[in-house]
């Protein structure tokens, strides 16, 4: 079968625009090659032609990327029978590929759960499927490459994945802002406890990924007997912080798991 466009997206909210810029910024697609279904605006976004009705992606994309809310999908699911779609993408958390499959009969299906820092070019993407075909499996490892780094999981496994890199960001941002408010209340301005701050989580990251120490090796050069800094890590550790991040993430990862069966 010939088809109109090579990618369609149902769906034109942050993610979708993000995975648009990235496939269009790395050249994998030209801007022709690209339909994005949008139910508030006819019309284009970047140049890429937009739609209200989810038929004309549907009938006429070789790929489709499902960038809907979970609630959404299953109030219009039943809408989505008439694709003649060769590869259907899920970006949405909490919908299993059996699911997706019953509507899409005649399609692959592949399930990523990417996230936000994606819309800057350093998300982190998670890959399932259940396919066997080399061809759908690195066309859409291009397309999630080209907007941050990916890798490939059981679907088992996406709850934890959810609770990690899908949330995690919030996390990160809390921590950071903690930071940054401790700054200000020791005397620094907010500028320039933010830049301490962002600069000093960068490097450690850095540090993380290029050393070949633990990182509890690491974190113990940092700390000197009697010094300064062993008196923060002894207060995080006597307050069991590490307990309290690992029991947040629990629930975050219990309650993916429960709205995977509503």
């Amino acid at each position: 079968m010939e088809y109109r466009y090579k990618l369609g997206f149902i769906g034109a909210g942050n993610m979708a625009k993000a995975i648009v810029n990235g496939i269009v910024n790395s050249s994998i697609l030209s801007k022709n090659e690209i339909i994005m279904s949008n139910t508030h605006s006819n019309g284009t976004y970047n140049d890429i032609k937009m739609v209200t009705d989810n038929d004309e992606v549907l009938q006429n994309s070789e790929y489709i990327i499902l960038a809907i809310k979970p609630q959404i999908f299953k109030s219009i699911s039943n809408t989505f029978k008439n694709s003649n779609a060769k590869c259907v993408i899920s970006i949405m958390a909490g919908i299993n590929i059996d699911k997706i499959q019953s509507i899409f009969t005649n399609a692959k299906i592949v399930r990523v759960m990417p996230n936000t820092p994606s819309s800057i070019g350093y998300g982190m993407s998670c890959i399932t499927n259940n396919i066997d075909d080399s061809k759908i499996v690195d066309f859409v490892g291009k397309v999630f490459n080209s907007i941050g780094k990916i890798c490939y999981l059981k679907e088992e496994q996406f709850d934890a994945v959810t609770s990690i890199s899908g949330s995690g960001p919030a996390y990160a941002y809390y921590f950071i802002n903690s930071m940054i408010n401790a700054g200000i209340e020791g005397g620094l301005s907010k500028e320039d406890s933010t830049l301490l701050t962002l600069q000093t989580i960068i490097g450690s990251c850095k540090m993380v990924e290029n050393s070949d120490e633990e990182i509890l090796v690491l974190l113990d050069k940092v700390c000197s007997k009697g010094g300064t800094t062993i008196q923060a890590i002894n207060s995080f550790r006597e307050d069991d912080l590490e307990g309290k991040i690992k029991d947040g993430i629990k629930k975050c990862r219990l309650r993916s798991k429960e709205l995977s069966k509503e």
